[in-house]
């Protein structure tokens, strides 16, 4: 049998100069192994870099709208007018900031599901499973997604919504495959949340509205009532002032301050191909090292025993 001549005692020295050395001698003699599965990985990270779909990113910021909010006159009042008495202030009204509630509803399961209904999102979050040619699900029923399942994927890699406390701006980034489809997701969402919050307040002042009045009606002109008659006015007064304004502001919860434009091609985020590349030749080159080696010890192993490794 013709052995191969060169199988010198390697790594016998601890030195990483030694080791280096070592590891550029086995990968000499499997140079073939090494070379095949290195050119692999890096070929099959660029085929997956340009065939993968890609995904872009658009973005929308705003900043919440600042107001005086009316308060549910109805439930302060139901106690009687010691109830009135203990909350004169907040039956005159007081400054808050609906930036939490406003927020809270951009995140909601409620005003996804009605934005997806509306725009029949379903479909395309999940086009896989989708004949669009016969308009129907290509899956079993018990496959078919739900809106619960479709708000997890969209609340969790689709949309991020970030809130900078400092400033108070917020900024919506929808990830998709679709630019100008997540360009209009993120108009969309922002504009019906600023609709039901609208509808909501409009709806809250008319209901105080219609309460202090009756209440007012029932406290008549009695100078024994003038200090609560003067609290109806003034209240009914501020809600008045709530219904107007919310009849007036279309951006009611959010103003725009930075409309969403569609990216350019080059602008994806998904796949990056400069990494893709990079990574394809870090893994080529450890997993090419790494199966010179194998075959360095299984060659070893058959011609004379391994001698111990430090």
């Amino acid at each position: 049998m013709n052995v191969t001549p060169s199988h010198e005692k390697v790594w016998t020295d601890s030195g990483a100069d030694n080791r280096f050395t070592a590891s550029l001698v086995i990968i000499r003699r499997h140079w073939r192994i090494f070379a095949a599965l290195s050119c692999s990985c890096v070929v099959t990270s660029l085929l997956l870099a340009f065939l993968l779909t890609p995904y872009w990113e658009v973005e929308i910021e705003v900043m919440p709208v600042s107001k005086n909010n009316g308060v549910n006159i109805s439930s302060m009042l139901a106690g009687g007018l010691g109830a009135i008495g203990g909350s004169i202030g907040a039956l005159l009204g007081r400054s808050s900031d609906n930036q939490d509630e406003a927020l809270a509803v951009l995140r909601s399961r409620e005003l996804f599901d009605t934005y997806a209904t509306q725009q029949n999102l379903l479909p395309m979050l999940y086009d896989k499973k989708w004949d669009a040619e016969n308009h129907r699900w290509a899956v079993s029923p018990s496959r078919i997604p739900t809106l619960r399942q479709a708000y997890k994927l969209f609340n969790t890699k689709i949309r991020d919504i970030d809130l900078d406390r400092r400033s108070g701006i917020v900024t919506m980034t929808i990830t998709w495959k679709d630019r100008a489809q997540a360009a209009k997701w993120a108009q969309g969402l922002i504009a019906l949340t600023n609709s039901q919050l609208r509808q909501k307040a409009l709806k809250q002042a008319e209901d105080n509205m219609r309460f202090l009045n009756d209440e007012m009606h029932r406290a008549g002109s009695d100078d024994t009532q003038n200090a609560l008659t003067m609290a109806l006015a003034n209240s009914y007064n501020r809600e008045l002032q709530s219904y107007m304004f919310a009849k007036g502001q279309p951006d009611y919860a959010f103003q725009v301050i930075d409309h969403p434009t569609i990216p350019d091609a080059r602008e994806r985020v998904f796949p990056n191909r400069p990494l893709f590349a990079i990574l394809g030749v870090i893994f080529g080159l450890g997993l090419g090292a790494g199966a010179a080696w194998l075959a360095e010890r299984r060659q070893r192993r058959m011609f004379k025993p391994v001698p111990p490794y430090p």
